[in-house]
């Protein structure tokens, strides 16, 4: 191994957004240390099609029952719940043919690492490393939610796998099973693409102009994750009368993008659909706006951004987010339209954010703590380490 890459193979599933921001992410620290050669696997995509018992009886996939009824449409509470409960009992009933395609997927893709960034379906993944050249291959979990919402759907309660924490109730959680201490890894966050830490533009008012914003007045950024949400239709309409700017991320829903271009708003914004250029409209804003989404929530602190966090309509997962956010007094909360207006008027009046070359009140390190880690996991593994 010493005269090539190290390859590693990051599973990933595209329900929700933040899963494929991570595994991204990832890809780009470890490419961008040297030494490593990174494969992205959409896990129910690839390796699983055959064995979803969601698309074999109804006209969506598991993934797409996420992303279209619980993220854009709302369905929470109660459905959601029977939906996870729906995808444990899928994962029961199909181990071991599931196990089978992941042996199958490591002897095509040839990995010498493992990283999941997904829950549910790691003791499979596990189980079926120790068949591929004589077990010695290492395996991960980076759990991208703030914490696991119920017990082992994300860290089986077995030593064999390593765990990277990125969160303290993760982290917390861990070490409360009993985890070996060398193979629990905690990082400063959840992984954030190096723009996120490189800071915003250098002329925030020439980037504003150049998007068609004014360079003196205030933007608020409203995403709520890769799949967006009709809930900012609302927001949108609650800004009418403001004195503010707004850049409205809507991920894959360009049904809402358009949504948002026809509503002939009163105020200048920016209305764009998917976008890998996140970071750059984080660095022309002055709030962030959005659900408790891990992800999101951590790039926009790598940024210094407050925090404007909607409450209704949380995804169980998530509600570890608010937990953090009410204990550390990272952010304000808003349930309402109104509650919105009135806590951006609240955060507006604080004055502008800290800017490029001020210090960041809520630092993410782990683009420079993630190939240490990586290279601690192949070492206790035995495996060729890069020394980029």
């Amino acid at each position: 191994m010493a005269d090539r890459n190290v390859h590693v193979v990051i599973v990933f599933t595209d329900a929700g957004g933040g899963h494929r921001a991570v595994a991204e992410a990832l890809a780009e620290i470890l490419e961008g240390a040297g030494g490593y050669r990174v494969s992205l696997v959409n896990a129910y995509q690839e390796v699983l099609p055959h064995l979803d018992l969601f698309a074999r009886f109804t006209p969506l996939s598991v993934e797409q029952v996420y992303n279209e009824l619980i993220m854009r449409r709302g369905w929470t509470g109660l459905f959601c719940l029977g939906f996870y409960a729906l995808a444990v009992m899928n994962v029961r009933l199909l181990a071991a043919a599931g196990r089978r395609a992941f042996a199958a997927l490591w002897e095509r893709r040839r990995p010498d690492l493992v990283i999941s960034v997904l829950p549910l379906i790691n003791p499979l993944m596990i189980d079926s490393l120790k068949s591929y050249r004589d077990g010695d291959v290492p395996f991960a979990v980076l759990m991208t939610d703030w914490a696991e919402l119920t017990r082992s759907v994300w860290l089986p309660r077995r030593p064999d796998y390593h765990v990277i924490c990125g969160t303290a109730p993760g982290y917390r959680q861990a070490v409360a099973k009993g985890h070996p201490p060398e193979r629990l890894h905690r990082t400063a966050g959840l992984p954030v693409r190096p723009a996120f830490v490189d800071g915003g533009p250098g002329d925030i008012a020439a980037a504003r102009r150049r998007l068609g914003l004014h360079p003196d007045r205030p933007v608020v950024c409203v995403l709520y994750g890769g799949q967006g949400s009709r809930r900012m239709l609302a927001l949108a309409e609650a800004l009418r009368g403001s004195d503010v700017q707004a850049i409205f991320l809507c991920g894959r829903d360009e049904a809402l993008a358009d949504a948002l271009r026809a509503a002939n708003l009163s105020y200048p914004a920016v209305i764009r659909g998917y976008t890998r250029e996140v970071a750059a409209y984080f660095g022309v804003s002055d709030v962030f706006v959005g659900k408790p989404g891990p992800q999101s929530i951590s790039e926009a602190l790598a940024m210094g951004l407050p925090l404007l966090v909607d409450r209704s309509k949380v995804l169980p997962q998530e509600r570890a987010v608010l937990r953090w956010l009410a204990e550390s007094g990272a952010g304000q909360t808003f349930a309402t339209p109104r509650q919105f207006r009135d806590a951006l008027a609240t955060c507006l009046a604080a004055g502008p954010r800290p800017r490029a070359g001020a210090p960041n009140p809520s630092p993410n390190a782990t683009p420079s703590e993630i190939p240490s880690v990586v290279r601690a996991i192949l070492a206790r593994a035995g495996s060729a380490v890069p020394t980029g």
